[in-house]
């Protein structure tokens, strides 16, 4: 069995990757018992999912500034149990932490990790950052911050939900007296969908697993302008 660890900052990152494990790259949600992952350092068990000999298990930090710590713990637990850990995936928005890899290297940094590309190696156990939201935006209306939000804000965008809802995004811009933060974007988008869930994490699920059965050519042009698909593709290997 070769696995992979995905390490996300909470519950709506949780749901978009899910999303995309499952559905772009074929990965069934498949109970595997791994010894003593449930000790490094967070209250909720891992998600397994499962295609051929590769296990990838999510992991929800819960917050992201519990990361650091759960990071470093992942690592303790490999060494303490011997565990022939393949790859471990770190998603950060990119507006905590500017340079998502100098992040990573601080985080752990008493583990002695080489730099080798856009990878990070400690002992044969290869560390992959990622920082979500790397994409610009020109609706004028819009804050650039950059996070998972932003992302499916430039998703709604090309999908062209928001120009069907301009006049709804400049009335908000003008009550609120500022530009409107990409999470603002989504309570919009879940009025647009007709969304009656009682959390954002499914409302990205359902948008994007939709997404994803419906217009593939927009999702491939998605992921690949935004670095997703080549992150992916590594951790699902």
């Amino acid at each position: 069995m070769k696995l992979n660890l995905l390490l996300v900052e909470g519950p709506t990152d949780k749901a978009f990757f899910e999303t995309l494990i499952e559905n772009v790259y074929g990965f069934k949600k498949e109970k595997v018992e791994i010894e003593g992952l449930g000790e490094t350092g967070f209250n909720l068990p891992p998600i397994t999912f499962k295609k051929g000999d590769t296990v990838i298990a999510l992991i929800n930090a819960q917050d992201k500034n519990r990361m650091k710590r759960v990071l470093k713990n992942i690592l303790s637990w490999a060494n303490f149990h011997r565990v022939e850990l393949h790859k471990v995936g770190v998603v950060r928005d990119i507006d905590t932490t500017q340079n998502i890899m100098e992040w990573a290297k601080s985080s752990l940094r008493h583990s002695h990790p080489v730099v080798k590309g856009d990878s990070l190696w400690v002992g044969e156990i290869e560390i992959i950052p990622f920082g979500l939201g790397n994409i610009n935006i020109d609706n004028p209306n819009i804050e650039k911050k950059k996070e998972l939000e932003l992302l499916l804000t430039a998703l709604a965008e090309k999908e062209s939900t928001l120009s069907q809802f301009e006049r709804s995004l400049n009335q908000l811009k003008e009550d609120a007296q500022r530009k409107l933060k990409p999470k603002d974007i989504m309570h919009v988008l879940a009025i647009a969908k007709e969304y009656d869930g009682d959390s954002m994490s499914g409302l990205y699920k359902e948008f994007t697993g939709k997404l994803i059965n419906e217009k593939p050519k927009l999702m491939k042009e998605f992921l690949e302008g935004t670095g997703l698909k080549e992150f992916l593709d590594k951790i699902t290997r």
